[in-house]
């Protein structure tokens, strides 16, 4: 087995996705506690094109400082067992799998440890589950495990029809809140068959200046100073937990939220955490019960990843 090749984008310098390098290399054999796995479908997200560029500077402390240490890239990984090592219990070749990978995404197979796969429900299709660890993933964490949004309560959704956006309408929904989206006029409809009981669009309405209360606000793009949502924050407690935005923004509110948030009951977070094998155990239920379903918006084939992260940009 260790003769036999793969294709891979190899990224052997940071910088644009039309730099990476579609080549040909070893297959890897499986160790003796890894899975080796043929990719049926892989997902790109913000993060990807994050470490392709390696911006900002903490992707290099994460993935290495010159150059990528792992040139094959990628997290979001879903596909078929091709061969297993002597210590695996779990897994046999032909199960359908998928997983949050240690990078290593962007390759025709991909070998790593049992640990980072679970077994992919046969009502889920292979995009669809790929589709699921990032974006999902974070979502989950967000509402269910930082926020704890309980059932009753006023949600607004910041970015809500995005990658992330969308998970957090459909999965905040699932846990019985009152949902409030907030998106572009292109996705009102789509913000509605997610689930939301009420639509912004914020090319004609400014949700801060709206005169409503949250009791959790879920901010998927940081478009506006973090600052600006106090005044649509519940005064006997309510939590915003920032998701993901720009990185211009991103590190002072990163610096500023603990502060903001002590002496009053209006707190302000960072979301924060992995998609390991039991966030991802639980978003196949939630997906087998109906109450979730990714949603999405483009498809490329194999050979055209670059151009898929360079619409993500």
């Amino acid at each position: 087995m260790g003769s036999e090749k793969m294709r891979a984008f190899m990224c052997y310098q940071y910088g644009s996705p039309a730099d990476l390098v579609l080549e040909e290399v070893e297959r890897p054999v499986p160790k003796a506690d890894e899975v080796l796995a043929k990719a049926e479908s892989i997902s790109l997200n913000a993060g990807d094109w994050h470490v392709v560029r390696g911006d900002p500077f903490v992707v290099k402390l994460m993935f290495g400082l010159g150059k990528p240490r792992d040139p094959i890239l990628g997290f979001d990984f879903a596909g078929r067992v091709a061969a297993v090592g002597s210590d695996v219990k779990d897994f046999k070749p032909g199960d359908e799998v998928f997983g949050y990978l240690n990078l290593g995404a962007f390759a025709e197979y991909t070998c790593k440890p049992e640990t980072e796969f679970v077994k992919k429900p046969s009502s889920m299709s292979f995009e669809q589950a790929a589709a699921l660890p990032t974006a999902g993933g974070a979502a989950l964490i967000a509402a269910r495990d930082l926020t704890q949004v309980k059932a009753g309560q006023k949600v607004l959704i910041i970015g809500a029809c995005g990658g992330v956006g969308s998970f957090c309408t459909q999965i905040v929904k699932s846990m019985g809140a009152h949902v409030t989206a907030v998106c572009s006029t292109s996705n009102v409809n789509m913000a509605k068959e997610l689930g939301a009981d009420e639509v912004f669009d914020y090319k004609k309405e400014d949700i801060c200046k709206s005169g409503k209360a949250f009791d959790v606000i879920l901010d998927n793009g940081l478009f506006r100073s973090m600052l600006d949502y106090r005044q649509i924050m519940n005064p006997a407690g309510s939590t915003y937990l920032l998701i993901g935005g720009a990185t211009n923004r991103f590190f002072p509110a990163l610096a500023m939220s603990p502060f903001v948030s002590m002496f009053n009951k209006k707190k302000m977070k960072i979301c924060s955490g992995d998609p390991g094998p039991a966030i991802l155990k639980d978003l196949a239920e939630l997906f087998e019960a109906g109450k979730m379903k990714p949603a999405i918006k483009k498809r490329y084939t194999f050979e055209q990843l670059p151009e898929g992260l360079i619409y993500l940009e």
